[in-house]
C-alpha cells in the first residue's frame, strides 16, 4: 500500500475539486445537477470528505489526484447527524434538484445488499488532468489489497457506464443494471474473492 495515502483533513478542499472534477462529465451528476455543476459538487464533496477523513474512510495518491471513500464493512450507511449537521450545504448545492437527489440517494440505500459483510468503494474518482497515467488504479488497487487481506468480498455502484471496463480489470462483475423511475441507470458490482 505505498502507493496510497490516508487522506489528512487538510486534504479535503483539493480532494473536494478532485472528485468535482471527476465526476463533471458522469451521466447521474449531470442529471442530478444540471447547471454550475462544479461548484455545486466541490461543496458535496467537501462536506462529505470532511465526515468521512476522521474516520479514516478517504484514501489518496501521494501527489493527490485522486480521492476514493472507502468503507469498512457495516460502515457503509450516511449518519443522520451527517444530514442535520450540512442541512444547509446540501440546499446549497442541491437547489431545486435535491428532492431527485435525496430521491436517487434514498433508492441507493434501500438497494444496498445487507450480506454478506463487505467492504465498500463509495466514490473513486481521478482528477481529469490525471486520467490516464495509472494513478486510480494504484490507489484502488491499494484498497483492494486490504479486502484481500481480510477475505471480505467488494461492492460498488457505478454511475458511469464507461468506468465498468475499469472496474472489470479489477476483478468486479456487474450484478445489476439498476434502473430508477427517473434518470439515468447505474450499475451493482461486486469482486467476490481474491483470486485474480
Amino acid at each position: 500500500m505505498a502507493d496510497i495515502v490516508r487522506a489528512t483533513v487538510s486534504d479535503v478542499p483539493a480532494l473536494a475539486a478532485v472528485l468535482a472534477s471527476a465526476y463533471a462529465e458522469d451521466p447521474v451528476w449531470s442529471w442530478l445537477m444540471p447547471h454550475d455543476r462544479d461548484r455545486r459538487l466541490r461543496l458535496l464533496f467537501t462536506a462529505y470528505l470532511a465526515q468521512q477523513v476522521p474516520a479514516g474512510r478517504v484514501w489518496t495518491d501521494p501527489d493527490h489526484t485522486v480521492a476514493a471513500v472507502w468503507a469498512e464493512p457495516g460502515k457503509w450507511k450516511l449518519p443522520v447527524s451527517y444530514l442535520l449537521r450540512n442541512a444547509g450545504t446540501l440546499l446549497r448545492a442541491g437547489r431545486a434538484q435535491l428532492p431527485r437527489t435525496g430521491m436517487r440517494l434514498l433508492a441507493l440505500e434501500h438497494r444496498h445488499p445487507a450480506a454478506p459483510a463487505h467492504w465498500y468503494v463509495e466514490y473513486i474518482g481521478t482528477h481529469a488532468d490525471a486520467r490516464g497515467t495509472g494513478r486510480g488504479s494504484q490507489v484502488l488497487g491499494g484498497l483492494l489489497e486490504q479486502a484481500d487481506a481480510d477475505g471480505r468480498p467488494v461492492f460498488l455502484e457505478s454511475s458511469n457506464r464507461r468506468n465498468l471496463a475499469f472496474y472489470r480489470r479489477h476483478g468486479f462483475a456487474v450484478q445489476q443494471e439498476m434502473s430508477f423511475r427517473s434518470g439515468p441507470p447505474m450499475w451493482s458490482m461486486w469482486r467476490r474473492d481474491a483470486d485474480r
